[in-house]
């Protein structure tokens, strides 16, 4: 399928997402809502971390410490009986069997609120028309922890369901705002919503993954186990799909059965670092894309470990200390091009028995595309569409600094040349650096120091490349590599001449503006440097001879 049409709900996500620097943005307003409620479905029972803004502590008293109250407390009902209370009133989690989970409160005290404030506290959320509320400026809160056991049974069954109902008035109005997370063990299950009202959650306790709410509304962001991201660039194609652990071993035939290998059993570094050498010699073979009508293998392959967090993906150094029923792994195939092609075409064979429909973004120079895959329709396509796309090519740097006087001194001519002011030193500054930077769109070795040497002049070319990468190709979170996408408030330091050649020197400093793309959203950061340059004139074009990076440091 060839998807014609650009979603503007993507690109707006895509946008608000690259302005708070995470990949993902919850527009629901419910993480600064005055209570918060963590609820976590484990083995034999339920635990809810709550967090009562002090404005409120009057409608959950039956947790508040006896030594909280201003008047005695000798009338007070006990713990036990105030907790009793709180689950058949309060906060209550009811089994389909219609039984109330006894709670038990196991901690309780004064606290500092958690620093949940949204980006956007204060502005109009474009989905709902509604202000994204701000967090209670009184940080003051009492911070609980509840354990809902479940019922003791002749066969240790766990519960397929639960109802959780918030505190509700007489009227049946909800008593109090919460918003509230949820997870089933090491699985998130909903994003930050409002617990508003009852709400039922289905457990599948084979596979915490596709644990879910009745209400389509309260699920999280990152929901499918498999998901596609095809990405068109200038001078590259990336076909990055992401897998479920399970899902990949059952797709690659994965095994970690060893016959010349001793019966011990393999610990979770080794099996994950097998998995990752399968994964290499399983994808090297294979054609990945057809590329106007010839099919291409990768050039490069990186592989990752991912979870999904609250605030989108992230890629996980450590695979074994995140649980392996959320862990997720990342294939990024890349082919190098010379120029955007006109069509690309591939096709996704792999459906786990749970998956029908897999969700596929393409994403190039003008934005990203969306659609789904299924079962009965596995083909995807993109067509080049683009009507005012150009290639990106170097320009020759031609600025004339005022005179070249040629003197014969001892039989030799000596050229003299006028010092460029500031502005012609900007301006070739930036002409200059703009050529390195489009010689850097380049993704194939050979390619990157063919254009180069057009936007160069420097004889020690490997010590130039590696202090331009630093600036022009810096690694990101997950070892890929960033490209600088805008240079802003470039100026000189100062400027100096160079013995014995027509140029001169200088410090600048600035900020550029950094993105990378990878597993389905925009990593944009900004950084600031001050670099030291040489520039020569040669043929009456200006290029860079040398360059020291002297500071550089991202924009927190």
């Amino acid at each position: 399928m060839v998807f014609h049409f650009r979603l503007l709900v993507v690109g707006f996500l895509l946008l608000w997402s690259s302005i708070s620097g995470a990949d993902w943005m919850n527009l629901t307003g419910a993480e600064t809502v005055q209570n918060i409620a963590e609820i976590h479905v484990l083995d034999g029972h339920v635990k809810v971390k709550l967090e009562v803004y002090i404005g409120d502590l009057d409608k959950f008293e039956e947790l508040m410490p006896d030594e909280w109250l201003k008047q005695s407390s000798d009338n007070r009902a006990s713990l036990d009986k105030r907790m009793q209370i709180f689950a058949n009133e309060r906060l209550q989690i009811i089994t389909e069997e219609g039984v109330k989970l006894p709670a038990k409160l196991k901690l309780v005290e004064a606290r500092k609120r958690i620093d949940r404030q949204s980006a956007f506290s204060g502005m109009i959320n474009p989905m709902t028309r509604q202000r994204v509320r701000a967090a209670p400026a009184d940080k003051r809160i009492m911070y609980a922890e509840i354990i809902y056991s479940f019922p003791k049974k002749e066969i240790n069954l766990q519960p397929n369901q639960l109802t959780i109902v918030p505190p509700m008035d007489e009227q049946g109005i909800v008593a109090a705002n919460i918003g509230f997370l949820a997870y089933h063990k090491a699985v998130p299950i909903v994003d930050f919503r409002y617990l508003g009202q009852t709400a039922k959650l289905n457990l599948d306790w084979q596979d915490p993954w596709y644990t879910k709410f009745d209400n389509k509304n309260l699920s999280r962001h990152h929901k499918y186990p498999l998901m596609l991201y095809l990405y068109v660039e200038p001078r590259q194609v990336r076909l990055e799909s992401l897998m479920r652990v399970s899902d990949i071993i059952e797709m690659t035939e994965f095994s970690t059965e060893d016959s010349h290998a001793d019966k011990t059993k393999l610990s979770l570094k080794d099996k994950h670092q097998r998995l990752l050498e399968h994964l290499i010699n399983y994808y090297s073979d294979r054609s990945v894309l057809q590329i106007d009508g010839v099919s291409h293998k990768q050039d490069t392959i990186r592989i990752e470990f991912l979870s999904a967090t609250l605030t989108g993906l992230k890629v996980i150094e450590d695979s074994t200390t995140i649980d392996e029923s959320s862990l997720l792994v990342g294939v990024s195939q890349q082919i190098f091009i010379e120029s955007l092609p006109q069509k690309i075409d591939s096709r996704w064979h792999y459906f786990n028995p749970r998956v029908d429909r897999i969700p596929y973004i393409a994403t190039d120079p003008v934005g990203p595309l969306q659609g789904l895959i299924t079962k009965d329709d596995p083909e995807f396509s993109w067509q080049n569409f683009l009507k005012k796309y150009k290639e990106p090519v170097i320009q020759a740097v031609v600025i004339d600094t005022g005179f070249n006087i040629n003197i014969p001194y001892i039989g030799k001519k000596r050229i003299i040349s006028q010092l460029p002011d500031e502005q012609q030193a900007l301006s070739i500054v930036n002409s200059v650096l703009e050529n390195v930077r489009v010689a850097y769109i380049e993704k194939k070795p050979v390619n990157l120091s063919r254009e180069l040497c057009k936007a160069t002049s420097a004889k020690k070319t490997d010590l130039i490349q590696q202090e331009l990468a630093k600036l022009f190709a810096p690694k990101v979170t997950g070892g890929a590599v960033g490209a600088v996408k805008a240079f802003n408030d470039m100026r000189i330091v100062n400027v100096r001449e160079l013995a014995n050649t027509d140029g001169f020197s200088a410090t600048i400093a600035g900020s550029a503006n950094i993105s990378a793309k990878h597993w389905g959203h925009v990593d944009l950061r900004q950084i600031e440097f001050q670099i030291l340059l040489d520039l020569i004139e040669v043929n009456n074009q200006w290029k860079l001879s040398d360059l020291t990076v002297i500071d550089l440091k991202e924009v927190k």
